[in-house]
């Protein structure tokens, strides 16, 4: 499941990428080319104006006469800008003053070319012997960009130049067309992350129908295997049963600790039954169980009884914090013993070195609270959340059922059981009840 996340993760990061890539290069490309076609455009057409100007013609025209040669040129820069579109034609002398311009409007004869002050190193270019096109510029409020072609004599010296000045009309092309492979390309990335998301949530449907199929397996399995175990299990426990009875007509510590033994096999044996119900299909002590009346505090009791030769066996101190003389819940007291003994028996695993056990129970707003903490190494999130599933252990011989079935314990008397961890410092249980009302009390 994790390596089909990573691949479908890689595999639309990839598409993504590819997409914005290819959006980008194709926008540059277009955008290169019509600005390509534009200056062109824009440098014949000052070339063209350029080999229409003779010497003569440009040596009478800066003498600011009302010659011949001035007035041709200014038609003829004026016809070009009329046939052309452009926005501006000008005759520019070596010295970068302006001789001619078609905008007669606007007529700057005589002064520096307010070129060479927008865009003088293009005019310079120009006036050097290279034609160029300037970049793009504005000039009373309106965007252009210039084109130079230089004006030579016979000897191929540079005299001038030729200015044809036009407004870029590629440009609003270019944002219009990068506007639109934008969204194409926003549209493209959402469809990609949309489809990956959902062949994601398809391939974790996929893997949870996958796990409950495997939980139904091991349940089947686990049925099978309890059904045989448990006629095997019950004729010793009936042969351990009877030899401790006969025991307990000894002296009074062998009396006592028969008991134990008849409790405990009479608990086995019970505990067996409910195994074996359980990987039948019923219940197994869930909601649906009738409700046996039982008490949480005497239950407790009874078990630390039974486990204080193990507390002392593995070095831990038993603190003990809180006591309640009764608590009825809808529990009866041997359900209630597995349930303790599950998570006392863990919290000893957890110390394996010896530690503290601290068992508490107080009752707050009408519900009976039990607590186990130890002082193990903690239990790490990622595995705390999967604590209680069936066949789920951290332990190397555990079945991963004392848990779950604690848990369903707890439920099937309307209460719950939480677990919170922390690396380094432990584990703590908590059982919650419903205090169960007796008939003559509370």
């Amino acid at each position: 499941m994790q390596r089909t996340l990573v691949f479908i993760t890689l595999f639309a990061l990839a598409v993504v990428l590819a997409t914005a890539v290819s959006t980008w290069v194709t926008w540059h490309r277009v955008a290169g080319a019509l600005e390509s076609e534009f200056e062109q455009r824009i440098g014949r057409i000052a070339t063209t104006a350029a080999r229409e100007v003779g010497p003569a013609d440009l040596a009478e025209a800066r003498l600011r006469g009302e010659g011949s040669a001035y007035l041709s040129l200014q038609v003829q820069l004026v016809t070009l800008r009329a046939s052309t579109g452009v926005a501006d034609a000008s005759l520019v002398d070596s010295a970068g003053v302006t001789v001619v311009d078609a905008r007669e409007s606007e007529l700057a004869e005589g002064l520096p070319s307010v070129l060479d002050t927008l865009v003088g190193p293009a005019l310079r270019r120009a006036l050097h012997g290279e034609p160029a096109v300037s970049a793009p510029y504005r000039r009373q409020g309106e965007l252009l960009r210039a084109g130079f072609a230089p004006v030579r004599d016979e000897m191929g010296r540079v005299l001038g130049a030729v200015a044809v000045e036009a407004p870029p009309a590629y440009l609003p092309v270019v944002s219009r067309l990068g506007r639109t492979l934008l969204l194409i390309a926003v549209a493209t990335m959402l469809a990609v992350l949309l489809l990956a998301a959902f062949v994601v949530r398809g391939a974790w449907s996929a893997a949870r129908l996958e796990r409950r199929l495997s939980r139904a397996e091991n349940l089947a399995a686990m049925g099978r295997l309890t059904a045989t175990l448990a006629h095997e299990i019950k004729n010793p426990l009936a042969i351990i049963r009877g030899s401790a009875q006969r025991l307990a007509r000894l002296e009074p510590e062998a009396q006592r600790m028969a008991g134990f033994v008849v409790e405990e096999t009479d608990r086995l044996s019970r505990t067996v039954s409910r195994y074996l119900e359980f990987a039948r299909g019923s219940d197994a002590g869930g909601a649906g169980a009738v409700a046996e009346t039982g008490d949480a505090a005497v239950a407790l009791e009874a078990t630390l009884d039974l486990l204080e030769g193990e507390l002392r066996a593995r070095e831990v101190t038993l603190e003990r914090a809180g006591r309640l003389e009764t608590a009825p819940v809808a529990l009866d007291n041997e359900s209630l013993k597995q349930l303790y003994l599950n998570l006392i028996l863990n919290a000893l695993e957890a110390m394996p070195r010896g530690g503290r056990l601290a068992v508490s129970m107080v009752e707050r707003t009408g519900r009976v609270e039990v607590g186990i903490a130890d002082d193990g190494a903690g239990i790490m999130a990622g595995t705390l959340k999967r604590l209680g599933n069936p066949f789920f252990t951290t332990k190397a011989t555990g079945s991963g059922l004392g848990l779950f079935l604690a848990r369903r314990l707890a439920e099937s008397a309307g209460g719950e059981l939480r677990i919170q961890s922390e690396v380094g410092r432990g584990t703590t249980c908590t059982v919650r009840f419903p205090r169960r009302r007796t008939q003559g009390g509370t």
